[in-house]
């Protein structure tokens, strides 16, 4: 750009901080093809345009602006110097392209048949060369065929096998995201350099061999933040979006002031809505920055790129994907370990066991990004959250595992692993998973615990609910040597509310006894079934796609 304004300001080529590629009516092609032909490199050229007649060009577009950058009187590389004379060798290739003739080829397809295989060649030979004569960069590629007649057999000298990889597309160079901010509406002809020189001084990319700008650790890590509170900020939709709104307003399509008031709107709610989340980029920087994103442990593996994510245990412990470049939060009590290998079923996140301290703690299921994103709205009370305050606002450490899941079809949800109502709060007896011989359950909202026949070899939910108190019928295998069954059976099925055998063999560790005539149903804090993707009631980022 500074080349352009400088031989703009030497008179040597036209107003260059234009959009316009159409050219104006009025103006004179015979004119500035005479300033160019007493050039040494384009003389010639200009001065057959103008003895065969040139052709004006057909299409472009007008911005209303300024016309297209064309040149305005002749010079040379030794007056203007290297860098300045490729500018103006292009700009003068291109206005001289613009009024020569087209381009014509002739394209010829060969068929042939060979060991019950089709294959075909395809040549082209250019007949009328046209504009490629002086922009040769866009010429076509010539391909010489020999004559073939139709039926003809012919001879196979040599047959070969490529074998080969694809690979990933290479970095953007200046030019090609100059092209897809232009393709995006963000910024003008005058702003885009400016723009991509900002992002270069602050050490988001930086310009390597060929002009391609590779990001940096600190932009990549800068872009994974905004996509992991607002995706919006870090895509094209809102500057094409304000710059279409100012084209509206300039055409009396939209009205001035309604714009501005929806803008700043959407801006006030972004704002407000990225600094209630600003802990999750802090956290993503550090696990990027500082030593400890070289310190833990693999553990898991990443639903999105199914690689193993790396368990931090300092606080506040947290697993870290160095290859999607996020952060997980798990509970900051209790050890936290792979469990069996298993996949949530919404997301392929793999599952973590989580034990809670103390011979009478927790063990509980949890994927780590349902634990940090809950998919289902409604739920009462997080895991995690404190006992004053806000307990539906997730945090580090706060988060909803597997017993607060209301996925109906997956097998650790509470839907699944839920028995009955909780008999000191609003929540769900869950059955323990991982508690054998010890079966027990507990609830997924307070500290109540029950004890289940104690060495059972198997204790499972079932899908049949009882038919007085609606709590889910349990399965117990017991032990050959300790079975209340007589003629020594092991297998039994029934509700530990309404069956007396079982109810007879529960144990109340903490809260009040419970009888098959308390409570009916299955509690609470189960959430309301809204799903992953759905349409939230306010959309506290405000999207600039409904507008």
């Amino acid at each position: 750009m500074q080349l352009a304004e400088r031989l703009y300001t030497q008179g040597f080529i036209s107003y260059p901080r234009t959009e316009s590629t159409a050219y104006p009516s009025s103006f004179d092609f015979k004119g500035t093809l005479g300033a160019l032909v007493h050039n040494p490199v384009f003389g010639a050229y200009a001065q057959k345009l103008l003895t065969e007649s040139y052709n004006k060009p057909r299409a472009g577009t007008d911005a209303g602006d300024h016309p297209p950058i064309t040149p305005m009187r002749s010079a040379s590389e030794d007056s203007l110097g290297n860098d300045a004379w490729k500018l103006y060798q292009y700009i003068c290739q291109h206005f001289l392209g613009t009024l020569s003739p087209d381009c014509k080829y002739r394209r010829i397809k060969v068929e042939f048949e060979s060991g019950g295989e089709q294959f075909q060649c395809v040549g082209q030979l250019a007949t009328v060369k046209g504009f490629t004569s002086i922009m040769p960069w866009l010429a076509i590629s010539e391909k010489n065929l020999p004559e073939f007649a139709v039926g003809e057999k012919i001879e196979i000298s040599k047959a070969e096998l490529d074998e080969g990889n694809t690979s990933p597309p290479d970095y953007l160079t200046e030019s090609e995201l100059i092209s897809l901010m232009e393709k995006h509406g963000i910024g003008t002809d005058a702003s885009i350099s400016v723009h991509i020189n900002n992002i270069c001084e602050r050490n988001y990319v930086q310009v390597q061999a060929g002009r391609r700008l590779a990001p940096t650790p600190l932009g990549i890590s800068l872009i994974r933040g905004y996509q992991c509170i607002d995706s919006d900020l870090c895509l094209p939709d809102i500057r094409s979006f304000i710059e279409h709104q100012i084209t509206l307003v300039a055409k009396g399509q939209a009205d001035h002031s309604m714009v501005v008031q929806h803008v700043l709107e959407q801006f006030r709610r972004k704002f407000s809505y990225f600094v209630k989340q600003i802990d999750n980029m802090d956290a993503l920087f550090e696990a990027q920055f500082s030593p400890l994103s070289d310190s833990g442990r693999l553990l898991s593996k990443c639903g999105k790129c199914l690689r193993y994510m790396k368990y931090i245990s300092t606080q506040p412990a947290r697993l870290y994907c160095g290859t999607c470049e996020e952060v997980y939060y798990v509970p900051q009590k209790g050890t936290v370990k792979l469990y069996k290998e298993l996949t949530c079923p919404l997301d392929n996140f793999e599952l973590l066991l989580c034990s809670m301290p103390g011979p009478e703690g927790k063990s509980f299921p949890l994927c780590p990004y349902c634990f940090n994103c809950p998919p289902f709205e409604g739920i009462d009370t997080f895991f995690g959250a404190p006992k004053t305050g806000d307990s539906t606002k997730l945090g580090k450490g706060v988060g909803m595992p597997c017993f607060l899941c209301p996925h109906t079809t997956c097998p650790h949800s509470v839907i699944a692993q839920g028995v009955c109502a909780c008999p000191e709060c609003s929540g769900t007896l869950v059955l323990d998973p991982v508690s054998a011989p010890k079966w027990r359950l507990y609830c997924n909202m307070c500290n109540c615990l029950v004890s289940l026949p104690e060495g059972a070899h198997r204790i499972s939910t079932t899908q049949d609910k009882c038919p007085e108190c609606d709590s889910t019928i349990i399965e117990v295998d017991f032990n050959k040597k300790t079975t209340p069954l007589k003629d020594g059976a092991t297998l039994h099925k029934g509700c530990i509310l309404c069956d007396e055998l079982l109810h007879s063999l529960v144990e109340m560790k903490h809260g009040r006894s419970f009888s098959r005539h308390g409570r009916r149903g299955r509690g609470r804090g189960r959430g309301r079934g809204r799903g992953r993707g759905s349409t939230k009631q306010q959309d506290p980022k405000m999207s600039f796609r409904d507008f």
